[in-house]
């Protein structure tokens, strides 16, 4: 594994004190600062070259609530409030704003201008950084007030870089990770996986979907009000705000956190009334840093480029009849991705679908992907296309499925790379290993990491699987 360098480690102890960053490899994290008010931590997203987008949400207390009303596969019990629940992060009135510089003490620090913050939003707010330097480390204070500006809190601090110009070279490491639901935690302080990958000081990281789980957790949601409660626990644990605040991200969504199980557009589910499909999407997009489409592409130097796709917004209902007209992307979102996909130039692309595209998925009773039978259309057009157009390094990684696997399409040759689910407990579900498709086949938690390097005019891409505490148990290469 590679370590963090001496100066970086040297800024996370810093933190330590400044602005109640968590430890970064201790078993069990510390305690947030008394002094702040941000327990669901800061999250960088979208990142470019010279753009980011900075996730901001002011809470009522330092950290977590340690005590409170456990619920156990049920929806609240009506005379509970979500701020009742143990592991809550009630949100306050007041203002954010944030100060970001490239040098360390922030001695020439940009300052955005103070945002209030009210129960609307969640008390979250985003701010859309621009005119960024490319390749180029970014550290910066998260910071907040009481209504008015008083009392001053103590800020956050963390770090982020931003991408490679697209014509410049630049080795560059990510990984990725899928379906983190909250009962199936490895640890009290948060899934192993978050300390392990940063062990590996990636340059960012991709969450695939499935960040909660609104109908099959230990909390069922059937509001805003409880659908917000499954973020605030997940983001509120110490591991999760420790890697965030030096790890951006891009994130998908998928069916648990937009509404239900194979949900599409439109669609009610009665045991979660009044939370609606357009309700999840509105809190998804309030929940993390987001770009204005959900479906975006970014380039990371010459070397590679990753499309990131929505799979819930546009989707045709599941129990449509199959054929051309049976979409999960929906044309305008599909002829984007043809047209980006051969406009680029960059030497790797990577597609991120939420679900997959080559499988194999569990034969009966699926009806939710491109690699079931109820789009079978519309994944035979876009293996056919991959095909044609991309026949050499171009791969597809996927979430969804609660194994790892990396498969080869028979008739296409596409590859698709699965991260598995976030801790071994969520784990399961797998059709078994599948000679006609599969490399290589676990039913075990984990996550992916992928790096590209430039050595002497070749380059290398590598897909690795990990399992949850970092050991690689799986690698495959392109070299050229």
């Amino acid at each position: 594994m590679k370590s963090l360098s001496s100066s970086r480690r040297r800024f996370l102890e810093s933190s330590l004190a400044a602005g109640g960053l968590f430890a970064l490899d201790s078993a069990s994290a510390q305690d947030a600062d008394p002094g702040t008010r941000q327990a669901t931590g800061v999250k960088v997203g979208e990142v470019s070259d010279t753009t980011a987008v900075v996730w901001m949400r002011l809470t009522a207390e330092a950290g977590r609530r340690a005590q409170g009303y456990a619920p156990k596969f049920e929806s609240l019990p009506k005379d509970v409030r979500p701020d009742q629940v143990r592991y809550a992060c009630p949100g306050m009135e007041g203002r954010v704003r944030l100060r970001y510089a490239t040098r360390e003490n922030l001695s020439d620090a940009v300052a955005t201008a103070w945002q209030d913050v009210a129960a609307k939003t969640d008390f979250t707010h985003q701010f859309a950084l621009n005119s960024l330097r490319p390749n180029s480390t970014y550290f910066y204070s998260a910071e907040s007030a009481g209504r008015g500006g008083a009392p001053v809190h103590k800020p956050l601090v963390g770090q982020f870089q931003t991408a490679p110009a697209a014509d410049q070279y630049a080795d560059v490491s990510f990984t990725a990770i899928s379906c983190t639901g909250f009962r199936d935690l490895d640890h009290s302080d948060g899934y192993h996986i978050f300390p392990t990958m940063a062990r590996l000081n990636p340059r960012f990281y991709v969450h695939t979907g499935d960040n909660v789980y609104y109908d099959s957790d230990d909390l069922q949601a059937n509001s805003v009000a409880t659908a917000r409660l499954h973020w605030q626990r997940m983001h509120g644990q110490p591991r999760q705000i420790a890697f965030h605040l030096r790890t951006p991200g891009y994130w998908l969504k998928d069916d648990h956190d937009t509404l239900a199980n194979d949900c599409w557009p439109g669609q009610a589910v009665k045991r979660m009334l009044p939370l609606t499909f357009n309700d999840g999407l509105a809190v998804y997009r309030e929940q993390v840093p987001m770009s204005r489409l959900p479906y975006r592409t970014f380039r990371w130097g010459r070397g590679l480029q990753i499309w990131l796709m929505e799979g819930r917004d546009f989707r045709s209902p599941n129990t449509m009849a199959d054929g051309p007209k049976k979409s999960i992307w929906g044309a305008e979102q599909k002829d984007w991705l043809f047209k980006s996909l051969l406009a680029s130039s960059a030497d790797y692309k990577i597609l991120i679908s939420p679900t997959p595209i080559v499988g194999p998925d569990r034969a009966k009773g699926k009806n939710d992907n491109h690699s079931n039978d109820a789009f079978h259309t519309e994944g035979n057009e876009i293996r056919a296309f991959f095909r044609k157009h991309l026949p050499e390094r171009f791969l597809v990684i996927n979430g969804d499925r609660h194994w790892q696997y990396h498969s080869v399409h028979p008739e296409t040759g596409l590859h698709e790379f699965c991260t598995g689910a976030g801790s071994d407990a969520h784990a399961g579900g797998s059709p078994g290993y599948n000679k006609k498709f599969h490399r290589f086949h676990r039913v075990l938690g984990g996550f992916l990491s992928v790096s590209f390097r430039r050595e002497k005019d070749r380059n290398t891409l590598r897909v690795k699987h990990h399992d949850v505490m970092g050991k690689e148990v799986y690698v495959h290469a392109w070299r050229g």
